[in-house]
């Protein structure tokens, strides 16, 4: 197979690590993006040992804090001649409301627009090396919630769960727009539901949301080299070179919320998403 320039964020634990291992363990050239850069460092070093592959890089931003992406993007532009696969991982949960140095929860910033906004960043450089894959994972949880226009920062009344879903089904939307956006492009976007993984996040938070969502995924969690096997698949597999705007679960298509195939939602969240980061004085062009 081809080497393929892969960056994964929130690639210095859970799915996120899992999935970094097994790209490298197939010859593939890896950039972590991670918050921390000890953690990454650690991690990096591990994938290294556990792969056998020398190819893994480390590159630091944090998906919360929005003015440290643009200068990672640089560095990574600057060194790379091309990015084959992105796949937006990095997540958190807070269960109680959290803002972001930019003012925006926490569980939105990081999950949806720190993403919305790299992904924009990268779009040249994935366009010139097409046919390239952006992978964005979700989760089945975003079936029980939808996005909150109305309070979308949850300011009025804050519900951890209500946010976390919100934000997997922002994925998801977003997801389906990107998809449509890029027709023609060679580049391909495509979300999947991991499974319910026991990780760092939740590990921390066992929330009664958590004990919920457990109960409703089965009484078992995901092992994690299993849960990081659809995102591997989507980056590499022949079969959906030319699939796009799907959701997919253990490496099928699988339904999501009918919601996310509203075109009004989609372009809602666009058009709110581009809104935010050009008031913090990003400037995202209204077309892509």
């Amino acid at each position: 197979m081809e080497e393929k320039i892969c960056m994964i964020t929130g690639a210095n634990s859970g799915i996120g690590k899992e999935m970094a291992i097994q790209l490298a363990k197939r010859g593939h050239h890896v950039v972590m993006i991670c918050r921390n850069e000890d953690r990454g460092k650690k991690a990096l070093e591990e994938i290294k040992n556990r792969s056998g592959n020398s190819k893994i890089d480390l590159l630091i931003a944090d998906l919360g804090n929005l003015r440290t992406i643009k200068p990672m993007v640089d560095q990574f532009l600057a060194k790379y001649p091309r990015l084959d696969v992105l796949i937006n991982n990095a997540g958190v949960f807070k269960q109680k409301r959290t803002t972001s140095v930019d003012g925006f929860e926490m569980i939105f910033a990081v999950a949806h627009l720190g993403h919305f906004y790299l992904t924009i960043l990268l779009l040249e450089s994935l366009k010139k090396s097409a046919p390239a894959r952006i992978i964005n994972v979700s989760s089945d949880i975003h079936r029980f919630f939808t996005v909150h226009f109305e309070d979308l920062m949850f300011e009025k009344k804050y519900a951890s769960q209500k946010a976390y879903g919100s934000a997997k089904f922002a994925n998801v939307l977003f997801t389906k727009d990107l998809a449509k956006k890029l027709a023609g492009t060679g580049i391909t976007v495509n979300a999947f539901h991991p499974g319910h993984v026991k990780t760092n996040m939740t590990t921390s938070n066992d929330s009664r949301f958590v004990r919920f969502f457990t109960a409703l995924s089965g009484p078992l969690y995901t092992p994690v080299n299993k849960a990081a096997q659809t995102g591997v698949y989507l980056a590499t597999s022949p079969e959906v070179s030319n699939i796009s705007g799907e959701y997919f679960k253990k490496c099928a298509i699988a339904k999501s919320h009918k919601m996310t195939q509203d075109e009004e939602y989609q372009s809602k969240l666009w058009n709110i998403s581009r809104d935010m980061l050009n008031k913090c004085g990003f400037e995202i062009k209204p077309d892509i």
